[in-house]
């Protein structure tokens, strides 16, 4: 017998999700997350004990307004080894993993369900804030095919399906050669050509043209460049946004409100897209809260800097109700509109890595984690 449709699938089907009301989206948000919640209360063990001791249950929550009463897992214990299946083993058809710049991976289990509601939000979000239409994207990255276990090669081959053509420049068997990047992307018919990839990698080829002076001439007024992964390199090394934004528009020849950076995680099912100020976009999909690193279940204001809180209800295989390690701070609201003209919270473009006091914040997370599961 056929499951009905969930609220979240209901929800990923809109057309255009930033378009509803508030309270269109609040019934639509908090209805997908009760189902959620409901579902991962039942299935998943270490959810439910941590419920336990918190005193929380899914009928608790009774408006948009107690969503951040939900219990998070720390994106810590993705890496420490708890059992955070809420499906059968057997249903499992992806494990993917973090890149593992901080030395650690986080492994996080997938079902169908999971992997289509991550598809249809990426692409969702990929199409609201792209700057024209998809033409040609030259990735500085490997092809999905040569990291196919990590979660970045995955939601970079869903973004794929809306290009006319595509080329992928990084080879880990043979390194990446800036002349030959150049040579192919003068050589593509399909516009705009936008690129896209890892900060130091795009900076490499723009050292590359700037010190040779072989330019790519196929770039127009709606080609974008856009980054993903972070700021800071395997060696350690960070460079700054507005230094990058600059030499980004020297090489390539681009607008400033075309450089664009995306942030997401492993643990998450979508990609939060910068638009032309950019603000870094929550979807419609997911619940953002700001916490307080030396108490994590206390909210900070608008605009104040702490640790993101994402309740992301397309997740199915495991609790979507998440605590990262990063630093951000929210500029717009979640009911107020952007300058960029869409309605809903947003990042500031600085985000960073929990250092010190913050770090430790995540740290006792995951030790109360444990502890709790070991009663």
């Amino acid at each position: 017998m056929r499951q009905p449709e969930s609220i979240i699938d209901k929800f990923l089907d809109i057309e255009d999700p930033w378009s509803l009301s508030e309270t269109e989206r609040k019934d639509l948000l908090t209805g997908s997350i009760i189902e959620a919640a409901e579902h991962h209360y039942k299935n998943n063990t270490v959810w439910r004990k941590l419920c336990d001791v918190k005193n929380f249950k899914p009928s608790d929550i009774n408006s948009y307004d107690d969503l951040n009463r939900i219990p998070v897992i720390s994106t810590r214990a993705f890496k420490g080894g708890f059992d955070l299946l809420s499906v059968p083993k057997e249903d499992i058809v992806k494990v993917h993993m973090s890149s593992g710049t901080s030395g650690n991976r986080s492994r996080v289990p997938r079902d169908r369900i999971t992997l289509e509601r991550a598809r249809k939000s990426i692409l969702k979000s990929n199409a609201k804030f792209r700057k024209g239409d998809a033409g040609y994207l030259g990735m500085m990255s490997p092809s999905p095919e040569e990291i196919s276990d990590l979660t970045i090669a995955n939601y970079a081959k869903i973004s794929l399906e809306d290009y006319k053509s595509y080329d992928f420049f990084l080879k880990l068997d043979g390194g990446f050669d800036p002349e030959k990047v150049v040579e192919k992307l003068n050589s593509v018919t399909d516009r705009p050509v936008n690129l896209g990839g890892a900060p130091m990698l795009i900076l490499a080829l723009a050292d590359y043209v700037m010190k040779t002076g072989n330019k790519i001439l196929t770039m127009d007024e709606n080609s974008a460049v856009t980054s993903g992964g972070g700021f800071k390199s395997a060696k350690g090394d960070v460079v700054d946004r507005e230094t990058f934004n600059q030499i980004v528009m020297k090489a390539f020849n681009v607008k400033e409100e075309n450089v664009r950076d995306t942030y997401s995680m492993s643990e998450l099912n979508g990609v939060f897209n910068e638009c032309e100020h950019h603000m870094k976009h929550i979807p419609p999909f997911f619940y953002i809260s700001i916490r307080n690193p030396s108490n994590l279940d206390e909210e900070v204001p608008l605009g104040e800097e702490g640790l993101p809180v994402f309740i992301d209800p397309l997740a199915h295989s495991y609790p979507g109700f998440i605590i990262a390690d990063d630093i951000v701070s929210i500029k717009t609201g979640p009911f107020e509109e952007c300058a960029c003209g869409i309605v809903g919270p947003t990042f500031a473009p600085k985000v960073r890595r929990a250092e010190g006091a913050e770090e430790k914040g995540c740290g006792r997370h995951v030790d109360e984690l444990s502890e709790q599961l070991s009663n």
